[in-house]
């Protein structure tokens, strides 16, 4: 049995007990991934010209993963607060790159920022239930772009950055998102959802589904910029956070917002 097998039986249990708890459970268990997010990406940005630290990163990711959960309507407050601590720390020891600060900036929105969105998603009536909607539509994608791409695809979608991935693979990806959405779309209001309607669901799977790819795509940009293969060995046979959870990482703040559209 392969190992990518083997962590999808132990993670999609593990997946679905932290769900269903919710709440704290859910916090810590983004927190935890978060930092450990943060830590891959600060070991993956090996440049000469750039000097990222690590501890800071993550506290900082910390404190906004907190805000989250604890002072919602801080949370952005916090994100600037962050973003100027780094660029105090830079000024402070007269450096006159910004790199760091970029780099600092870039990490903290795309590992904690965007994936603290789940905090967000839960506390949604019935917010339980939509995070599911974001798994469906991220690893149904991630899945049928595969299978699809392997067996038809012919054009290149961005040979730089993933030479593998095809326009073929794209679009049965997009496809298999907004079929996904619309089915659990028709369970939810069968279940007496009121919001969304399921046109409202595909529309939802068709934006969440492009954007997947589009973060699944920036996580292989950084890993071809700076020669990694994966991110981290968390996961064996998929890698680490930054490798399983990529298209997450994008498609939940877009899922959540389009939501909160939806539903006002």
């Amino acid at each position: 049995m392969s190992k990518r097998v083997l962590t999808a039986i132990v993670g999609i249990p593990l997946l679905i007990l932290i769900v269903s708890f919710g709440g704290l459970v859910l916090f810590m268990a983004i927190a935890v991934l978060a930092s450990i997010a943060m830590r891959e990406y600060t070991y993956a940005i090996k440049d000469e010209k750039v000097s990222l630290n690590v501890w800071l990163l993550v506290t900082l990711g910390l404190v906004m993963t907190s805000s989250f959960y604890f002072f919602e309507e801080y949370t952005l407050g916090v994100l600037v607060l962050s973003i100027m601590i780094l660029a105090g720390r830079d000024v402070l020891k007269d450096n006159t790159n910004i790199s760091n600060t970029v780099y600092g900036a870039y990490g903290l929105v795309y590992t904690t920022f965007f994936l603290g969105h789940l905090i967000l998603l839960e506390g949604l009536p019935q917010g339980s239930m939509l995070i599911w909607l974001v798994f469906l539509i991220c690893f149904g994608t991630d899945t049928f772009a595969y299978i699809i791409g392997m067996r038809f695809g012919k054009h290149r979608l961005a040979p730089k950055i993933s030479p593998k991935k095809s326009v073929e693979g794209s679009i049965g990806g997009l496809i298999a998102g907004v079929v996904l959405a619309v089915a659990y779309g028709f369970f939810l209001n069968s279940a007496k959802f009121e919001g969304i309607t399921v046109l409202g669901f595909g529309l939802i799977g068709l934006v969440g589904s492009a954007v997947s790819q589009i973060g699944d795509l920036a996580a292989s940009m950084i890993k071809r910029q700076f020669g990694i293969k994966d991110f981290g060995k968390l996961f064996p046979g998929h890698g680490g956070v930054l490798d399983r959870f990529d298209s997450v990482i994008f498609a939940t703040p877009v899922v959540y917002y389009m939501i909160l559209i939806m539903t006002a």
